[in-house]
């Protein structure tokens, strides 16, 4: 405080020693103002006890401070900064608690306008001397509120980042380890045991050394988070090997198939809200740190190998090359299927004609229709493929082989 605590005058003195003995009314009348603004009005019922304390530990600063003559010890103001951290992590915004000292001093000083109205003789006291003080008084205050709660603000969010950053390893370095998992996933307000879809986004023009990195990332999860009806603190995301990599949650009772195609469906148009989004990959749901470290794996691999629908599309999902993510896995297989399109190899046409078949899905007058022949030559060229693989291509089994075949195939060139 600037200015000297004015000295009250002993009428003053004596009502103002009755208010601090009871000061019920007028923590009921700034509590009921506070209840109306947002978000102190949907705060839950512990939270708006503290409200309720705060309120009455700040009128006893200055009724003290009226009676003794002197500002606040800093006992007691160490006593108020805890309630500026705890803001924090209510959930209850700057602006608003700054907003709440405004209406709260607004109040009290309503409440001396009534002393006024009934003891004309404090009328130039109150104006002259308490009002400016009480004005000081308060911005003081939150001054003193403002800097505690940027202060733990900080602090909480260089935690946050911590943790993200110890999960983020647990997923990708220790996903054995279900008991941290489930910790860190748990500080962070996150439900470990929810399945859980990876999002791979492949983004350009955006320099993870730049300034602007970070709000340009945020961006990107805000758009996701309203895209799928989400809270922002719902998605866990990262930067990872350059992509940016979020999880959303699964929805329970969904089946994996249906799950992952409604997702895909809410999550395309956001490729046309960002114009730097090249691609989404999106994984399977996975459960636990093993499952979303499976999950991320699989979304990367969607963007690497996935294919669209259509050139436009730019949304690609792993299950749609499940199967031949599979065959990749075993060698066997996969040299098996490569060797079937390196024998068609030596004559382009047949692979060309192979794929076209298989893109107009059998159709056998489409295909020449698409290919410029004649349908006699598309019999010819179907006829000498079967001859070379021993293949029949009306058999559902040689279909299937020779569409992943080809599928993978294009994927390595």
């Amino acid at each position: 405080m600037t200015s000297p605590v004015p000295e009250i005058s002993p009428a003053l003195h004596k009502w103002t020693e009755k208010v601090a003995g009871d000061h019920t009314d007028i923590i009921d009348r700034i509590y009921k103002t506070l209840s109306t603004i947002k978000p102190y009005a949907d705060l839950d019922a512990p939270t708006r006890l503290d409200i309720r304390h705060s309120i009455g530990l700040s009128l006893r600063l200055w009724l003290d401070t009226l009676l003794s003559g002197s500002p606040p010890t800093e006992d007691a103001l160490e006593a108020f900064r805890d309630f500026g951290r705890r803001r924090v992590y209510q959930g209850v915004p700057l602006e608003s608690l700054l907003r709440a000292f405004r209406l709260g001093s607004r109040d009290l000083w309503c409440h001396y306008i009534e002393l006024d109205r009934k003891n004309e003789n404090l009328r130039d006291e109150l104006l002259f001397k308490v009002s400016p003080y009480l004005m000081e008084f308060f911005d003081t205050l939150a001054q003193v509120i403002a800097q505690i709660y940027l202060e733990e603000q900080y602090k909480h969010a260089r935690w946050r980042e911590s943790l993200r950053y110890e999960l983020h390893s647990i997923i990708f370095n220790f996903p054995e380890d279900a008991e941290k998992f489930s910790r860190t996933a748990t500080a962070l307000n996150l439900d470990a045991k929810t399945p859980r879809v990876a999002l791979a986004f492949d983004l350009d023009s955006i320099n993870s050394e730049s300034p602007t990195f970070k709000s340009e990332i945020d961006q990107v999860v805000a758009a996701a988070a309203r895209r799928l009806k989400l809270s922002v603190n719902e998605i866990f995301d990262i930067w990872f090997r350059g992509q940016l990599v979020m999880w959303i949650p699964a929805r329970v009772g969904d089946l994996m198939g249906t799950s992952v195609h409604q997702l895909a469906a809410q999550i395309a148009r956001i490729t046309d809200t960002f114009a730097h989004i090249n691609a989404i990959g999106i994984g399977l749901p996975g459960e636990g740190a093993p499952g979303w470290a499976m999950s991320a794996d699989e979304a990367s691999k969607a963007l690497r190998f996935g294919r669209g629908r259509d050139d436009k599309d730019r949304v690609r999902l792993y299950s749609d090359i499940a199967v031949e993510e599979s065959v990749r896995g075993t060698d066997r297989a996969l040299s098996y299927l490569v060797s079937l399109v390196e024998q068609l190899a030596g004559e382009p046409d047949l692979l060309e004609t192979l794929r076209t078949y298989f893109d107009q899905l059998q159709r056998r007058k489409v295909t020449a229709s698409v290919l410029g022949i004649h349908p006699n030559t598309l019999n010819h060229r179907l006829e000498r493929i079967e001859s070379i693989l021993g293949a029949q291509l009306d058999e559902s089994g040689w279909i299937a082989r020779l569409d992943v075949a080809l599928k993978l195939c294009n994927s390595q060139k």
